[in-house]
C-alpha cells in the first residue's frame, strides 16, 4: 500500500514526544499514536525506538487492527493494540500510553486520583483505575491483545484518562495538542495531590466545577503547546505550526 505521509503531523509527533520527555511524562517505554488526518481508519505510531531519538522516519502507518500498513522489519511496540482500541471512539484522534512518575502512585489502588484544579477538571471527578486481573487473571502486566485493550478502553469510556493498576496510564485527546495538554496536566494534578495530602485533607472539585471547567479552551491548549515547544532545548520540529 502506498500512503502519503502527513509530514507536518509526523514532525509535530516528534515535537510532542520531545515535549512529553522534557516535561517528565514520557519515559523509555511510552508512546503516542495519532489518527491520519484524511483516513480515520489509519493511525500513525512510532516503531520501538528510544523516544528521545525519535525521528519522523521512525513513525509508521497502522490499521485499526494494530498491524503496520507498510512492509517493515522494525521492532514494534507490543502494546500498540492500545491505540486502535482507544481511537475506536471517533471523537478521539490521539492517544498516549505513559508511566509518568507522578501518576504511578495512583496506579497502585490505595487512593484515587481526583481533580483539584481548573487544569485538571477535564479528568472528571475521579480517574478510573483499570485492573487487568479482574477480567484476565494474572498477566505479565502488558496489554498485548485486543481483548485487554478493548476492556481498558471501555474503562476509559467517554473520558480522556484511565490508570492501569501497577502499570501506568492511557490518555486521549481530540488532537495531538490536546493529548499533550492532558498528559502534562494529569501528571501535575497528581503531583499536586500528593503534595497536598502531606499537608492534610484536600478538597476535590465539585461536580458543578467540573462541568464548568472540564473542557480546556482551544486557545489554552495552543498556548500550552507554544510554551512547551519554546522550552525545548534546541530547535523543535513543528513548533511554529
Amino acid at each position: 500500500m502506498t500512503l502519503k505521509r502527513p509530514n507536518d503531523l509526523l514532525a509535530d509527533m516528534v515535537t510532542a514526544t520531545r515535549i512529553l520527555i522534557h516535561q517528565g511524562v514520557l519515559d523509555v517505554f511510552g508512546h503516542l499514536a495519532v489518527r491520519d488526518p484524511k483516513n480515520p481508519e489509519i493511525f500513525w505510531h512510532p516503531r520501538a525506538v528510544a523516544p528521545a531519538r525519535l525521528t519522523a522516519e521512525d513513525i509508521l502507518p497502522f490499521g485499526m487492527d494494530g498491524e503496520p500498513l507498510v512492509a517493515t522489519d522494525a521492532q514494534l511496540y507490543s502494546e500498540r493494540v492500545l491505540h486502535p482500541a482507544l481511537l475506536a471512539d471517533p471523537t478521539k484522534n490521539a492517544s498516549l500510553h505513559c508511566h509518568a512518575a507522578d501518576l504511578m502512585p495512583y496506579c497502585m489502588g490505595s487512593r484515587p486520583l481526583v481533580a483539584l484544579s481548573q487544569t485538571g477538571a477535564w479528568m472528571g471527578a475521579e480517574v478510573p483505575l483499570w485492573d487487568s486481573r479482574a477480567a484476565f487473571g494474572d498477566t505479565n502486566m502488558l496489554v498485548t491483545d485486543t481483548a485487554q485493550a478493548r476492556d481498558l478502553a471501555a474503562t476509559t469510556g467517554a473520558g480522556h484518562i484511565a490508570l492501569m493498576r501497577g502499570h501506568g496510564a492511557v490518555i486521549t485527546g481530540n488532537s495531538l495538542l490536546a493529548v499533550v495538554f492532558h498528559a502534562i496536566h494529569a501528571a501535575r494534578e497528581a503531583a499536586t495531590l500528593t503534595r497536598a495530602l502531606a499537608l492534610g485533607p484536600v478538597t476535590p472539585l465539585s461536580a458543578g466545577e467540573i462541568q464548568k471547567a472540564g473542557t480546556p479552551a482551544p486557545a489554552a491548549i495552543r498556548r500550552g503547546w507554544d510554551h512547551w515547544t519554546a522550552l525545548l532545548p534546541g530547535d523543535a520540529e513543528g513548533q511554529t505550526r
